[in-house]
């Protein structure tokens, strides 16, 4: 009993250690390392994705536990996905230079600041939005995994541009438009709940992230991982983006249609 108390608690701080991991292995710059350090924060989000379901399964939910997972969030999602950008970034092209050093550390600060500004909303409002069925603002976790997406396809595929124009071009927006996405407004529907009990919908989408796991270890042997982990990633944000539209849409509709109807009965 003792111990299924503290499991959850446990899955944090293994989350929290492989995100510091990841740093080590980032800070070491060769390309075999960097791809170690994408996996181990793409480890670390899979650990997040069950730590807190765990808690609400089994009925140990507190606050310690979601005042660690945010600080372990800020670690292994918002600061590892930075080093991982400036070093991917600050080459030894570049290395001459203060003035480029000053601007890559800037540009590569942005997830772990909008990271923490994204937490501490989370955290103050976290009793209102833990009940909603979606985010308000990009998760953490999710940025993260979209970064790893994109570095991993960087370092994986051979393309005829320069690495040096893919950064600048493609790296570069992807992560800043990914960080302010992270304290926007924009909903983003929450990964389903570890059960078959909760509802069709919920077993419905449970079974298509068993599939997804599926393809994606599949996609992993067959050399393919980092496509189907690109994919995903630009599914999920554009998909939730383009929801959110028609949903604020449909509300503004149903508004002024209500308004129409009242203004006719007066």
């Amino acid at each position: 009993m003792r111990v299924k108390k503290y499991l959850p608690s446990l899955i944090t701080l293994t989350n929290l250690f492989l995100g510091f991991l990841s740093i080590l292995y980032i800070q070491k710059g060769d390309t075999e390392s960097l791809i170690i350090g994408c996996y181990l924060i793409l480890i670390a989000a899979v650990l997040d994705s069950f730590d807190g379901k765990l808690a609400r399964k089994i009925g140990v939910g507190s606050d310690f536990g979601k005042e660690i997972d945010s600080l372990a969030d800020l670690i292994s999602f918002c600061l590892a996905p930075s080093c991982l950008i400036f070093n991917i970034l600050y080459t030894k092209h570049f290395q001459e230079s203060s003035v480029l050093f000053l601007y890559f550390a800037f540009i590569s600060s942005f997830p772990v600041l909008m990271g923490a500004i994204r937490l501490a909303r989370f955290n103050v409002g976290h009793t209102s939005e833990s009940k909603k069925s979606y985010f308000i603002g990009l998760p953490s976790p999710m940025a993260a995994v979209s970064i790893c997406s994109i570095i991993l396809m960087r370092l994986k595929l051979q393309t005829n541009i320069s690495d040096n124009a893919f950064d600048f071009n493609i790296i570069l927006p992807f992560i800043i438009l990914l960080s302010f996405l992270m304290i926007g407004k924009l909903h983003f529907s929450k990964f389903p709940l570890l059960t078959f009990k909760a509802g069709n919908q919920n077993s419905i989408r449970l079974i298509l992230l068993i599939i997804l796991f599926g393809i994606m270890i599949l996609g992993q042997l067959q050399g393919y991982f980092h496509i189907i982990l690109f994919i995903f990633s630009i599914y999920y944000i554009l998909s939730n983006i383009l929801f959110h539209f028609i949903n604020n849409s449909i509300r503004l509709n149903t508004l002024k249609q209500k308004l129409i109807n009242k203004k006719r009965t007066l």
